[in-house]
């Protein structure tokens, strides 16, 4: 006789074209097996998913960072974007105060200003530490190998500070 009390938290749908995993179940691959979606391999090697609470977007995101040596300095500094995206932030973060008069770092692709991607370091009240921040709208995609320019005006003179840029680029 069928025990109907009997109900597995892992089982076939009828029909078979459908596994369920239903609450406290487990789908345990064993060493030596992988688990293969939309033609990519899973597997213990190349993924933990145990605790991720990163989004999509974060996880496909990456990090162009820059040191410039002296803010005071005009001029032009390059990064290369090693995948092809969009920039969606520029962060400056800089070692000392701002001497003279504002800086301003404005982002540029190809010779063609970046959209909404000027960020302005303020000479008034600033100190180490201070982050300032551009949200780029348009302009801002790159392609792989691509040369990302930072345009440096402002800051006046006296060697200082030293600027730290990241820019944000999602794939």
């Amino acid at each position: 006789m069928v025990d109907t009390s009997y109900q597995p938290k892992v089982y076939r749908k009828q029909g078979g074209d459908e596994l369920v995993v239903a609450s406290g179940g487990l789908i345990t691959v064993e060493s030596g097996g992988a688990l293969v979606v939309a033609g990519v391999t899973i597997d213990g090697s190349t993924l933990a998913l145990t605790g991720l609470t990163a989004s999509a977007a974060e996880l496909n995101a990456y990090p162009v960072s820059l040191d410039i040596a002296d803010g005071s300095a005009e001029g032009s500094y390059f990064a290369v974007a090693p995948h092809a995206g969009d920039i969606i932030k520029i962060y400056t973060v800089i070692d000392g105060a701002v001497s003279t008069a504002d800086i301003t770092v404005t982002a540029k692709i190809a010779t063609v200003p970046v959209t909404n991607g000027v960020v302005t370091i303020a000479t008034a009240a600033s100190a180490a530490g201070d982050v300032d921040v551009a949200t780029p709208t348009a302009a801002n995609t790159v392609t792989a190998g691509q040369a990302i320019e930072f345009v440096v005006t402002g800051g006046g003179a006296g060697g200082s500070p030293r600027i730290h840029l990241v820019a944000l680029i999602t794939r």
